[in-house]
């Protein structure tokens, strides 16, 4: 009896030492992820997200004194010079539009920058009563850059026209306030924003490398959601899906494209696809780091071990589907839809490798609640 207690405890031992190298290898292997995964955090942080809110807060101040020099004396050269600034600041908020985490999180930056279409007629309204309060979650689609978008390219059909709803018409007061107030509100918001990653304000740069697991509520949970969420709903639908009708049983909405009266559409979705594309190779003009692309080749991810080279082609080809996309979109859309199918097909192809393949090569799940099951 006691030799066969002997023989089941020897048995138990052997099974456990057996069991030790997996153990060790398993560990072995989550040490090496996270000691890959906190470099691309901060060239992320460092080279990526915070120079980018910079830009985009340089480019809004640039904006918001050419809307002030317009409201002071609407004339050509200064509409001019406010539209160019305003294309420059559209251009930089794409680059960062899809970093919806942390302090853009917090901030709802998005919605207060680029929810589109603007309702016109709301702020046609808005002016006329002289009451517009730009706050709360009912004025969204009347604040940002697409509200701004329409009050300086389609308030009328000649620049002269728009001149004159500054300058002698009868709410050209209000108008005045109202643009002065969007600039003023955007540039707070990219204030807040910018600061909030600084040192020398809420520091969330430093948070934001520490956290450095795959869980929920880690960096590396926050981006892959984010970046999956944005493409999926503000890329692929937004900006293409729902002017082409795929919301709609077919129905095409061509008033619902991004910069519908700046007939921007294809530039910005252009800049924005760029954006993405360099965020992901942890680039940044010629600041060129470890980026998601590094470390899928490191952890040697999907079946082909080839995950990292099919992201970045997708990235290529969705931005030659573009070039083939004439401007502007909303007419394009209803008299040669086909390079705007093409391209939305191709971000559609992109969708499902970040959400199904990228996401789970990291070892991060998705939790936002999808349209469609894609």
């Amino acid at each position: 009896m006691r030799c066969k207690s002997l023989g089941i405890s020897l048995f138990m031992v052997t099974g456990l030492i057996g069991l030790l190298p997996s153990c060790v290898e398993d560990s072995a292997e989550e040490n090496q992820q996270e000691t890959s995964r906190i470099p691309v955090l901060e060239n992320l942080a460092s080279n990526i997200i915070v120079p980018g809110y910079e830009n985009l807060h340089t480019q809004i101040s640039l904006l918001d004194h050419s809307v002030k020099d317009f409201t002071t004396e609407p004339n050509q050269a200064n509409l001019t010079a406010l539209r160019t600034d305003f294309i420059s600041a559209y251009s930089q908020w794409q680059k960062v539009s899809f970093l919806e985490f942390g302090p853009a999180f917090s901030q709802t930056l998005r919605a207060e920058f680029n929810t589109f279409p603007t309702d016109n007629f709301s702020i046609d309204n808005a002016i006329e009563s002289g009451e517009f309060s730009l706050t709360g979650f009912s004025t969204q689609n009347r604040r940002g850059l697409p509200a701004m978008d329409y009050l300086i390219y389609g308030l009328a059909d000649t620049d002269e026209a728009i001149i004159e709803k500054y300058s002698t018409d009868d709410n050209a007061g209000n108008r005045k306030e109202y643009l002065l107030a969007l600039s003023q509100l955007i540039l707070s918001k990219s204030d807040l924003v910018y600061n909030q990653w600084l040192p020398s304000g809420g520091n969330y740069q430093e948070e934001f490398i520490q956290k450095d697991g795959t869980d929920v509520g880690s960096s590396f949970g926050e981006m892959v959601n984010a970046l999956s969420q944005y493409l999926e709903r503000f890329t692929r639908d937004a900006r293409m899906g729902i002017p082409l009708g795929k919301r709609s049983q077919g129905v095409i909405i061509p008033r619902n494209v991004e910069a519908y009266y700046s007939e921007q559409s294809v530039p910005l979705l252009k800049a924005h696809i760029s954006g993405m594309k360099d965020f992901y190779l942890g680039k940044q003009g010629d600041n060129d780091g470890k980026g998601f692309y590094e470390l899928l080749q490191e952890i040697r991810a999907g079946e082909d071990e080839g995950l990292a080279d099919r992201i970045l082609a997708q990235f290529d080809l969705i931005l030659s589907r573009l070039d083939q996309v004439p401007s502007p979109l909303s007419t394009i859309i209803q008299t040669n839809p086909a390079p705007a199918e093409a391209a939305h097909q191709e971000l559609q192809k992109q969708v499902i490798l970040i959400k199904t393949e990228f996401s789970s090569a990291l070892g991060v799940l998705i939790t936002y609640q999808d349209n469609d099951g894609d």
